[in-house]
């Protein structure tokens, strides 16, 4: 049985302490290797043309996909790091050296439903006009924020049953990405609502994060994804195997002081 987003909120806490520096490190890491991505999309691909766009966006979308080896590899050293084991920054690598097409196959297919239902955002964006009269361009900005806000939703919909799928790729070097994101969707098909509650717990402290100039999302990143890598242990059973371990050293040491008095 699962625990409440309280324990593994808490369960996080606890494995970040002393640790904030590599787990902020790493997160940085894999934000840069987006970031370079995205600046050298617009350095190559500069111009206003249809054509330009489509190349720029191609670009970004292959350079995600080599991101996402990063990101898996962040997920390795998140999950050693939550079990108390051996991690560095080294981590982020992992994946490199561990079948990497693993996280480039389940990359590209959650990559290209995430892109399939945004095309008509993108659509309205760069093929239709706004119009000449204000009557138009309110019609059409309205219209770009519906389109928006449908995107949106629909992406986190159909997105979320495979949250768990890099998690995987990193816990499992056998596992093939196809098989990732079945097992993925399986493991969230009772839990969904949970993984929506816990996320949606971390909306305030984002919030919050905006009066800090934004420094404050060093940690509250970090923090949010380490309780994702809880949840994910929670639900793999990981959580109630340790509890159940914990039970039995403490129901064995009383009997090992009983049979230590007696031979006294």
């Amino acid at each position: 049985m699962s625990r409440s987003r309280k324990y593994w909120k808490s369960y996080a806490k606890k494995s970040l302490e002393g640790n904030w520096g590599t787990a902020i490190a790493g997160m940085l890491a894999v934000a840069a290797v987006n970031f370079i991505g995205n600046m050298m999309a617009v350095q190559l691909f500069s111009g206003n043309s249809v054509f330009s766009l489509a190349l720029s966006q191609i670009f970004v979308f292959i350079f995600s996909l080599i991101a996402m080896v990063f990101r898996t590899g962040y997920n390795y050293m998140l999950l050693n790091q939550a079990r108390g084991k051996e991690f560095s920054l080294g981590n982020l690598i992992y994946l490199f050296h561990n079948n990497p097409d693993r996280v480039l196959i389940a990359g590209f297919v959650v990559s290209l439903l995430s892109t399939a239902v945004q095309i008509p955002f993108y659509y309205m964006v760069y093929m239709s006009e706004p119009g000449t009269t204000a009557e138009q361009q309110i019609q059409w900005a309205q219209m770009m924020i519906i389109l928006f806000v449908l995107s949106l939703v629909l992406n986190v919909i159909i997105t979320v049953p495979f949250a768990l799928t890099f998690y995987l790729l990193a816990d499992n070097p056998d596992m093939g990405g196809m098989e990732a994101l079945k097992e993925s969707a399986r493991l969230m098909k009772k839990h969904i609502l949970k993984y929506w509650i816990m996320m949606l717990s971390f909306v305030p402290l984002l919030i919050l994060s905006l009066f800090t100039m934004y420094i404050a999302l060093l940690w509250a990143i970090p923090y949010m994804y380490m309780t994702e890598a809880v949840f994910y242990m929670d639900i793999q059973g990981e959580l109630q195997k340790e509890s159940v371990q914990k039970e039995n050293i403490q129901e064995e040491e009383p009997h090992r002081t009983d049979d230590y008095n007696s031979e006294a």
